[in-house]
């Protein structure tokens, strides 16, 4: 026969249900890659070929704007439940963590870069 601890921990083990998620979405951006694009003298094709096609193309009167986007998500969860008659959750938790980065370019009407934007938040998140 059993002892009621080791029934306890065989219970909690049953009950217990963690979840980790990692989501990625978009190309990772390369590091360094807004000093890459020379202002004045890259042009579409040179942007295409080291970024490959944009998530988002902005047709504009004085020319074209290409969207990157990478999104990084984590997600870390716990759930305690009893698994066999009631099904009843007695607690949840979950982490959620989102971060982006962006990067936009400004092309003339002749597909010459004329500005570069960029922000890296992917960087930012925290480890499980």
């Amino acid at each position: 026969m059993r002892s009621p601890r080791a029934w306890l921990a065989a219970m909690v083990i049953a009950l217990c249900g963690c979840t980790l998620i990692r989501t990625y979405s978009g190309n990772e951006l390369p590091p360094q890659i807004e000093q890459q694009i020379a202002l004045g003298r890259s042009t579409k094709a040179d942007v295409l070929h080291d970024l490959g096609p944009p998530d988002r193309l902005v047709r504009q009167y004085e020319g074209d704007v290409f969207v990157y986007a990478f999104i990084r998500r984590n997600e870390s969860s716990l759930e305690l439940t009893e698994p066999v008659f009631t099904h009843m959750t007695f607690f949840s938790y979950t982490k959620t963590q989102e971060r982006s980065d962006r990067m936009v370019v400004l092309f003339d009407r002749n597909g010459i870069v004329t500005g570069v934007g960029f922000k890296r938040g992917t960087e930012q998140l925290e480890t499980f």
